[in-house]
C-alpha cells in the first residue's frame, strides 16, 4: 500500500463513508474518517478498507469495541 499523507487518507475515507452511506453527509463523514484514523487498526488500512472494514462490522450487528493499545507496536 502506497503510504498517503494524512490529509488525503482523510479525503478518500471520508468519501467513502458517503458512498457506503448516502444518509451521512460530508461533515460527519470527515468526523467519522478522523475517528477511524485515531484507531490503530483501522489507521493502518488503505482508507477504503478501513471505511469497508467498519461498515462490515456495523452490518454483522455486533459492536465492535476499537481500542488503542497501551503500548506501541512496533
Amino acid at each position: 500500500m502506497e503510504k498517503l499523507s494524512p490529509d488525503l487518507w482523510l479525503d478518500r475515507c471520508a468519501h467513502r463513508i458517503v458512498q457506503i452511506d448516502q444518509q451521512i453527509d460530508a461533515r460527519e463523514a470527515t468526523d467519522i474518517a478522523r475517528q477511524l484514523q485515531a484507531f490503530e487498526r483501522t489507521a493502518v488500512m488503505a482508507p477504503e478498507e478501513a471505511a469497508d472494514f467498519v461498515a462490515a462490522e456495523l452490518a454483522r450487528g455486533q459492536r465492535t469495541h476499537f481500542e488503542r493499545r497501551a503500548t506501541p507496536r512496533h
